[in-house]
Protein backbone atom coordinates (compact mmCIF):
# COMPACT_ATOMS: atom_id res chain seq x y z
CA UNK A 1 0.00 0.00 0.00
CA UNK A 2 2.91 2.26 0.83
CA UNK A 3 4.62 1.37 -2.26
CA UNK A 4 2.04 2.02 -4.33
CA UNK A 5 1.44 5.57 -2.53
CA UNK A 6 4.83 6.57 -3.39
CA UNK A 7 4.20 5.37 -6.76
CA UNK A 8 1.64 7.40 -7.55
CA UNK A 9 2.83 10.73 -5.41
CA UNK A 10 6.29 10.13 -7.94
CA UNK A 11 3.44 9.73 -10.97
CA UNK A 12 1.83 13.33 -9.70
CA UNK A 13 5.52 14.96 -9.19
CA UNK A 14 6.79 14.13 -12.88
CA UNK A 15 3.01 14.89 -14.76
CA UNK A 16 3.56 18.27 -12.64
CA UNK A 17 7.24 18.80 -13.99
CA UNK A 18 6.36 17.99 -17.15
CA UNK A 19 3.75 20.40 -17.39
CA UNK A 20 5.71 23.26 -15.97
CA UNK A 21 8.29 22.37 -18.27
CA UNK A 22 5.90 22.10 -21.26
CA UNK A 23 4.52 25.61 -20.27
CA UNK A 24 7.89 27.29 -19.62
CA UNK A 25 8.74 25.47 -23.32
CA UNK A 26 6.08 27.68 -25.09
CA UNK A 27 7.93 30.62 -24.15
CA UNK A 28 10.64 29.54 -26.61
CA UNK A 29 12.88 31.97 -27.73
CA UNK A 30 11.74 35.46 -28.72
CA UNK A 31 13.67 36.11 -32.31
CA UNK A 32 14.50 40.20 -32.57
CA UNK A 33 12.56 41.91 -34.68
CA UNK A 34 9.28 40.15 -34.04
CA UNK A 35 8.75 40.55 -30.33
CA UNK A 36 5.20 41.74 -29.42
CA UNK A 37 6.08 42.54 -25.80
CA UNK A 38 5.26 46.66 -25.68
CA UNK A 39 7.95 47.50 -22.93
CA UNK A 40 9.18 50.61 -24.45
CA UNK A 41 11.57 53.88 -22.10
CA UNK A 42 10.57 56.21 -21.46
CA UNK A 43 7.41 56.10 -20.19
CA UNK A 44 4.47 57.66 -22.16
CA UNK A 45 3.51 60.88 -22.77
CA UNK A 46 7.44 61.06 -24.17
CA UNK A 47 7.83 59.01 -27.34
CA UNK A 48 9.28 55.99 -26.85
CA UNK A 49 12.92 55.84 -27.72
CA UNK A 50 14.04 52.01 -26.54
CA UNK A 51 12.12 48.87 -26.96
CA UNK A 52 12.40 45.71 -25.20
CA UNK A 53 12.67 42.40 -27.92
CA UNK A 54 14.44 39.20 -26.78
CA UNK A 55 16.22 37.69 -24.06
CA UNK A 56 18.67 34.80 -24.22
CA UNK A 57 19.71 32.02 -21.28
CA UNK A 58 18.66 28.82 -22.17
CA UNK A 59 19.99 27.67 -25.56
CA UNK A 60 17.98 24.58 -25.23
CA UNK A 61 14.94 26.97 -26.25
CA UNK A 62 17.15 28.73 -29.11
CA UNK A 63 17.97 25.60 -30.88
CA UNK A 64 14.83 23.55 -32.64
CA UNK A 65 13.18 21.09 -31.39
CA UNK A 66 14.57 17.61 -31.99
CA UNK A 67 14.19 14.22 -31.18
CA UNK A 68 15.57 13.37 -27.69
CA UNK A 69 16.68 9.82 -26.21
CA UNK A 70 15.23 10.40 -22.70
CA UNK A 71 14.61 7.53 -19.98
CA UNK A 72 11.78 7.52 -19.25
CA UNK A 73 12.73 8.74 -15.43
CA UNK A 74 14.72 11.74 -16.97
CA UNK A 75 10.75 12.33 -19.02
CA UNK A 76 9.04 11.84 -15.69
CA UNK A 77 10.98 14.40 -13.54
CA UNK A 78 12.49 16.65 -16.39
CA UNK A 79 16.01 16.01 -16.19
CA UNK A 80 17.43 17.67 -19.09
CA UNK A 81 20.22 16.08 -21.33
CA UNK A 82 23.75 17.47 -21.65
CA UNK A 83 22.43 19.21 -24.73
CA UNK A 84 19.75 20.76 -23.01
CA UNK A 85 22.09 21.64 -20.41
CA UNK A 86 23.91 24.48 -22.48
CA UNK A 87 22.78 27.68 -20.60
CA UNK A 88 24.83 30.82 -20.15
CA UNK A 89 26.70 31.35 -16.64
CA UNK A 90 28.75 34.29 -16.92
CA UNK A 91 28.54 36.12 -20.61
CA UNK A 92 30.55 39.02 -20.43
CA UNK A 93 31.82 40.38 -24.23
CA UNK A 94 28.95 40.53 -26.95
CA UNK A 95 29.04 40.95 -30.49
CA UNK A 96 27.46 40.17 -33.99
CA UNK A 97 28.09 39.22 -37.14
CA UNK A 98 27.19 39.84 -40.97
CA UNK A 99 24.62 37.19 -40.37
CA UNK A 100 23.04 38.36 -37.77
CA UNK A 101 23.91 35.70 -35.23
CA UNK A 102 25.38 36.87 -31.47
CA UNK A 103 28.95 35.78 -30.03
CA UNK A 104 29.13 35.56 -26.19
CA UNK A 105 32.47 35.19 -24.05
CA UNK A 106 31.21 32.82 -21.49
CA UNK A 107 33.66 33.40 -18.64
CA UNK A 108 33.10 30.48 -16.15
CA UNK A 109 32.34 27.91 -19.24
CA UNK A 110 35.60 29.25 -20.77
CA UNK A 111 34.37 28.92 -24.19
CA UNK A 112 32.35 31.49 -26.72
CA UNK A 113 28.60 30.92 -27.77
CA UNK A 114 27.32 31.68 -31.05
CA UNK A 115 23.39 32.13 -30.90
CA UNK A 116 21.68 31.71 -34.62
CA UNK A 117 18.17 32.99 -33.53
CA UNK A 118 16.84 33.00 -37.37
CA UNK A 119 18.09 29.25 -38.06
CA UNK A 120 17.99 28.43 -34.51
CA UNK A 121 21.41 26.83 -34.27
CA UNK A 122 23.23 27.06 -31.35
CA UNK A 123 27.43 26.42 -31.70
CA UNK A 124 30.60 27.22 -29.41
CA UNK A 125 34.07 28.24 -30.29
CA UNK A 126 36.18 26.30 -27.42
CA UNK A 127 39.43 25.89 -25.71
CA UNK A 128 42.37 23.63 -27.78
CA UNK A 129 45.58 23.35 -28.50
CA UNK A 130 45.71 25.65 -31.05
CA UNK A 131 43.73 28.33 -29.91
CA UNK A 132 43.92 28.26 -25.83
CA UNK A 133 40.68 29.65 -23.69
CA UNK A 134 41.46 30.19 -19.52
CA UNK A 135 39.27 33.08 -19.11
CA UNK A 136 37.69 34.67 -22.35
CA UNK A 137 36.31 38.35 -21.82
CA UNK A 138 36.06 40.57 -25.26
CA UNK A 139 34.89 39.40 -28.57
CA UNK A 140 34.36 41.54 -31.93
CA UNK A 141 34.02 40.51 -35.57
CA UNK A 142 35.96 42.12 -38.32
CA UNK A 143 34.16 42.68 -42.26
CA UNK A 144 35.07 38.86 -42.93
CA UNK A 145 33.30 37.56 -39.79
CA UNK A 146 36.71 36.24 -38.45
CA UNK A 147 36.01 36.13 -34.29
CA UNK A 148 38.67 37.78 -32.01
CA UNK A 149 39.00 36.45 -28.19
CA UNK A 150 40.50 38.58 -25.75
CA UNK A 151 41.49 36.05 -22.53
CA UNK A 152 42.53 37.77 -19.61
CA UNK A 153 43.71 34.65 -17.75
CA UNK A 154 46.11 33.78 -20.62
CA UNK A 155 46.90 38.06 -21.67
CA UNK A 156 46.51 36.77 -25.22
CA UNK A 157 44.08 37.30 -28.00
CA UNK A 158 43.03 34.31 -30.13
CA UNK A 159 41.29 33.98 -33.78
CA UNK A 160 39.02 32.13 -35.29
CA UNK A 161 38.15 31.86 -39.05
CA UNK A 162 33.98 32.54 -39.84
CA UNK A 163 33.25 28.43 -39.79
CA UNK A 164 35.18 28.46 -36.30
CA UNK A 165 38.64 27.16 -37.20
CA UNK A 166 41.31 28.56 -34.98
CA UNK A 167 44.06 30.79 -36.73
CA UNK A 168 46.46 31.85 -34.40
CA UNK A 169 46.45 33.60 -30.99
CA UNK A 170 48.98 36.54 -30.75
CA UNK A 171 49.86 39.73 -28.38
CA UNK A 172 50.83 37.62 -25.34
CA UNK A 173 54.06 39.86 -24.79
CA UNK A 174 52.04 43.22 -25.21
CA UNK A 175 49.12 42.70 -22.46
CA UNK A 176 48.17 41.92 -19.28
CA UNK A 177 44.90 41.57 -18.26
CA UNK A 178 43.00 42.30 -21.76
CA UNK A 179 39.23 42.43 -21.41
CA UNK A 180 36.94 44.64 -23.61
CA UNK A 181 37.80 44.73 -27.45
CA UNK A 182 36.67 46.42 -30.52
CA UNK A 183 37.69 46.31 -34.47
CA UNK A 184 37.26 49.14 -37.02
CA UNK A 185 36.97 47.21 -40.05
CA UNK A 186 37.95 49.65 -42.67
CA UNK A 187 41.24 50.53 -40.84
CA UNK A 188 42.33 47.04 -40.06
CA UNK A 189 42.69 48.14 -36.58
CA UNK A 190 41.72 46.12 -33.18
CA UNK A 191 42.01 48.04 -29.91
CA UNK A 192 41.86 46.13 -26.55
CA UNK A 193 41.37 47.68 -23.37
CA UNK A 194 43.68 46.17 -20.95
CA UNK A 195 42.76 46.93 -17.38
CA UNK A 196 46.28 45.67 -15.78
CA UNK A 197 48.46 48.20 -17.77
CA UNK A 198 46.28 51.00 -17.85
CA UNK A 199 46.11 51.55 -22.00
CA UNK A 200 44.53 50.79 -24.94
CA UNK A 201 46.65 48.47 -27.00
CA UNK A 202 46.34 48.74 -30.66
CA UNK A 203 47.14 45.64 -33.09
CA UNK A 204 46.56 44.93 -37.69
CA UNK A 205 43.55 42.76 -38.10
CA UNK A 206 45.40 41.70 -41.17
CA UNK A 207 48.94 41.02 -40.01
CA UNK A 208 48.28 40.52 -35.96
CA UNK A 209 50.86 43.02 -35.25
CA UNK A 210 50.99 45.43 -33.01
CA UNK A 211 50.69 49.07 -34.16
CA UNK A 212 51.03 50.98 -30.66
CA UNK A 213 49.17 51.53 -27.64
CA UNK A 214 47.03 54.85 -26.49
CA UNK A 215 47.09 56.22 -22.53
CA UNK A 216 48.64 54.57 -19.32
CA UNK A 217 48.14 54.81 -15.82
CA UNK A 218 46.35 58.16 -14.43
CA UNK A 219 48.09 59.92 -11.38
CA UNK A 220 46.26 58.58 -8.42
CA UNK A 221 43.40 61.63 -7.55
CA UNK A 222 44.01 63.45 -11.20
CA UNK A 223 41.93 62.93 -14.35
CA UNK A 224 44.50 63.06 -16.92
CA UNK A 225 43.51 63.28 -20.82
CA UNK A 226 43.89 60.70 -22.51
CA UNK A 227 45.05 58.46 -19.33
CA UNK A 228 43.08 55.46 -17.66
CA UNK A 229 42.43 54.06 -14.52
CA UNK A 230 41.28 50.30 -15.12
CA UNK A 231 39.85 50.80 -18.31
CA UNK A 232 37.70 48.02 -19.14
CA UNK A 233 35.97 48.23 -22.27
CA UNK A 234 36.20 49.81 -25.76
CA UNK A 235 34.35 50.90 -28.94
CA UNK A 236 34.79 52.36 -32.23
CA UNK A 237 32.40 54.66 -33.84
CA UNK A 238 31.91 55.37 -38.01
CA UNK A 239 34.20 57.79 -37.83
CA UNK A 240 37.11 55.47 -36.50
CA UNK A 241 37.35 57.54 -32.86
CA UNK A 242 37.87 55.32 -30.27
CA UNK A 243 35.45 55.28 -26.95
CA UNK A 244 37.31 54.14 -23.82
CA UNK A 245 35.36 52.71 -20.73
CA UNK A 246 37.68 54.28 -18.08
CA UNK A 247 36.55 52.52 -15.40
CA UNK A 248 38.70 53.18 -12.18
CA UNK A 249 37.81 57.28 -13.29
CA UNK A 250 33.84 57.06 -13.58
CA UNK A 251 34.13 58.32 -17.19
CA UNK A 252 34.07 57.81 -20.72
CA UNK A 253 37.11 58.93 -22.88
CA UNK A 254 36.92 59.59 -26.56
CA UNK A 255 40.18 59.40 -28.32
CA UNK A 256 41.00 59.60 -32.50
CA UNK A 257 42.28 56.77 -34.59
CA UNK A 258 45.91 58.07 -33.94
CA UNK A 259 45.15 58.20 -29.90
CA UNK A 260 44.62 61.82 -29.96
CA UNK A 261 42.71 63.36 -26.74
CA UNK A 262 38.99 64.79 -28.19
CA UNK A 263 37.41 64.61 -25.15
CA UNK A 264 35.79 63.04 -21.51
CA UNK A 265 32.67 63.42 -19.73
CA UNK A 266 30.74 61.41 -16.60
CA UNK A 267 31.87 61.34 -13.00
CA UNK A 268 31.45 59.47 -9.68
CA UNK A 269 27.95 60.00 -8.92
CA UNK A 270 24.30 58.94 -9.01
CA UNK A 271 22.51 61.23 -11.34
CA UNK A 272 22.16 61.39 -14.99
CA UNK A 273 25.64 61.45 -16.86
CA UNK A 274 27.49 59.76 -14.12
CA UNK A 275 28.91 56.71 -13.14
CA UNK A 276 30.00 53.88 -10.60
CA UNK A 277 31.56 51.06 -12.18
CA UNK A 278 30.85 51.80 -16.14
CA UNK A 279 31.66 48.76 -18.61
CA UNK A 280 30.20 47.53 -21.78
CA UNK A 281 30.33 51.15 -24.24
CA UNK A 282 29.08 51.38 -27.80
CA UNK A 283 28.06 54.04 -30.28
CA UNK A 284 25.10 53.65 -32.69
CA UNK A 285 24.50 54.77 -36.01
CA UNK A 286 23.47 58.31 -35.01
CA UNK A 287 26.82 58.64 -32.72
CA UNK A 288 24.72 58.34 -29.28
CA UNK A 289 26.85 56.85 -26.65
CA UNK A 290 25.60 53.85 -24.58
CA UNK A 291 27.26 52.82 -21.47
CA UNK A 292 26.48 49.96 -18.94
CA UNK A 293 27.11 50.73 -15.09
CA UNK A 294 27.07 47.15 -13.34
CA UNK A 295 26.74 48.82 -10.15
CA UNK A 296 23.20 51.30 -11.75
CA UNK A 297 22.29 47.87 -13.00
CA UNK A 298 21.17 49.69 -16.23
CA UNK A 299 22.74 51.17 -19.47
CA UNK A 300 22.82 55.46 -20.10
CA UNK A 301 22.27 56.60 -23.37
CA UNK A 302 24.14 59.88 -23.92
CA UNK A 303 25.31 62.27 -26.78
CA UNK A 304 28.25 62.95 -28.54
CA UNK A 305 29.32 65.56 -25.64
CA UNK A 306 27.89 63.16 -22.87
CA UNK A 307 24.71 64.77 -22.30
CA UNK A 308 22.46 62.62 -20.91
CA UNK A 309 19.30 61.05 -22.91
CA UNK A 310 18.07 58.09 -21.33
CA UNK A 311 18.65 55.49 -18.68
CA UNK A 312 17.46 52.15 -18.85
CA UNK A 313 16.93 49.32 -16.16
CA UNK A 314 17.15 48.90 -12.53
CA UNK A 315 18.06 45.88 -10.38
CA UNK A 316 15.91 42.94 -10.94
CA UNK A 317 15.29 39.52 -13.10
CA UNK A 318 12.59 40.85 -15.41
CA UNK A 319 12.64 42.05 -18.71
CA UNK A 320 14.20 45.22 -18.95
CA UNK A 321 15.76 44.78 -15.34
CA UNK A 322 19.79 43.78 -14.41
CA UNK A 323 21.89 42.32 -12.34
CA UNK A 324 25.54 43.03 -12.57
CA UNK A 325 25.41 44.07 -16.28
CA UNK A 326 28.55 44.26 -18.28
CA UNK A 327 28.51 43.70 -21.88
CA UNK A 328 27.63 46.28 -24.39
CA UNK A 329 26.78 46.12 -28.03
CA UNK A 330 24.80 47.71 -31.33
CA UNK A 331 24.36 45.76 -34.25
CA UNK A 332 24.15 47.98 -37.70
CA UNK A 333 20.28 47.78 -37.38
CA UNK A 334 20.67 49.70 -34.00
CA UNK A 335 19.98 47.00 -32.11
CA UNK A 336 21.06 46.79 -28.43
CA UNK A 337 22.70 43.51 -26.75
CA UNK A 338 23.64 43.54 -23.24
CA UNK A 339 24.96 40.28 -20.94
CA UNK A 340 24.52 40.13 -17.25
CA UNK A 341 27.15 37.73 -15.20
CA UNK A 342 24.40 37.50 -12.56
CA UNK A 343 21.78 36.01 -14.21
CA UNK A 344 23.78 34.74 -17.01
CA UNK A 345 21.04 36.22 -19.59
CA UNK A 346 21.49 38.06 -22.96
CA UNK A 347 18.86 40.98 -23.60
CA UNK A 348 18.26 42.44 -26.81
CA UNK A 349 16.06 46.24 -27.29
CA UNK A 350 15.85 47.90 -30.42
CA UNK A 351 16.55 51.87 -30.33
CA UNK A 352 13.83 53.44 -31.88
CA UNK A 353 15.34 57.20 -34.00
CA UNK A 354 13.54 60.28 -33.33
CA UNK A 355 14.34 63.98 -34.94
CA UNK A 356 17.14 65.48 -34.40
CA UNK A 357 15.75 67.99 -32.47
CA UNK A 358 14.01 65.12 -29.92
CA UNK A 359 18.15 64.44 -28.65
CA UNK A 360 18.46 67.99 -27.74
CA UNK A 361 15.68 66.73 -24.66
CA UNK A 362 16.87 65.44 -21.56
CA UNK A 363 14.71 62.86 -20.28
CA UNK A 364 14.18 61.44 -16.75
CA UNK A 365 15.26 57.34 -16.14
CA UNK A 366 12.92 55.23 -16.41
CA UNK A 367 12.59 52.27 -14.04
Amino acid sequence: MKFSSCLHALIMLGVLCLLLRAADNKKGPVIPGTATADLTWPLPPDPPRVRWLAEYTDMAKVKKPEAKKNSWLDKVTGTKTADEKQELRKPYGIATDSRGRIYTADTELKLVYVIDPVNRIVETRESSSRAPLSLPAGVALDSTDRLFVSDADLHTIVCFASNGQPIAHFGTSALGRPGGIAIDKSRNKLYVADAKQNKIVVFDTKTMELLGEMGGPSTPGKKEKGRFTGPTNVAVDHEGNVYVADTGNYRVQVLDTNGRFLRSFGAQGDRPGEFIRPKGIAVDSQGHVYVADAEFNNFQILSREGQPLLAVGTLGAGRGEFALVTGLWIDPQDRIYTTEMFHGRIQVFQYLPQPEAADKKEVKAAK
